[in-house]
């Protein structure tokens, strides 16, 4: 499993091009941040552990903050997940990437193949609850990273590479 891991790991960075939020070049003052919340405890219907980094928008405002593919991959999910909200998946070469808790989607649908640097969408705070459910946490994207191993889902802690992405982040007009 570990070999395997390490492997995997080597090709999602190979895959990944760019930080999923871009810098907004008209207003520097609209930053995010992330710490890593690896298999911290969730609480929503039950005890579970989080899957994933949380990116933050520091200005609290849903639809404001682009969302970006950091891979090129193809949309397999697309649509609506109690706990995720609005979400994305985009398979790569490598694995799957989770994008969740978005506001909106771009001109995008499930099949079509995307670029690293493509917009997906726009971050958001919806997701635990029905479809259409908003503001049970602040604004902020939460990435995950899934292999497949024999047949079996794992996750794998994006931090670092969030880490190892943050100088290749594209700057994008937005205010």
């Amino acid at each position: 499993m570990v070999r395997f891991l390490s492997f995997f790991l080597e090709k999602v960075e190979r895959d990944s091009v760019y930080f999923p939020i871009p810098e907004s070049v008209a207003d520097q003052t609209l930053t995010v941040s992330y710490v890593d919340s690896w298999m911290a405890n969730r609480e929503y219907k039950g005890k579970s552990r989080h899957e994933g980094t949380d990116i933050m928008a520091d200005k609290n405002e849903r639809g404001l903050y682009p969302v970006i593919s950091i891979s090129d991959g193809m949309i397999t999910n697309l649509g609506w997940l109690e706990k995720g909200g609005y979400r994305i998946g985009i398979t790569s070469p490598s694995g799957v990437y989770y994008y969740a808790h978005l506001e909106s989607y771009a001109e995008i649908k499930e099949g079509d193949q995307v670029q690293a640097g493509e917009m997906l969408g726009f971050m958001g705070d919806s997701g635990y609850g029905e479809e259409g459910t908003t503001g049970q946490f602040p604004v902020h994207l939460h990435l995950g990273i899934y292999a497949f191993e024999n047949g079996k889902e794992i996750s794998v802690n994006p931090y670092y590479l969030l880490r190892a992405l943050e100088d290749k982040t594209l700057k994008y007009y937005y205010i």
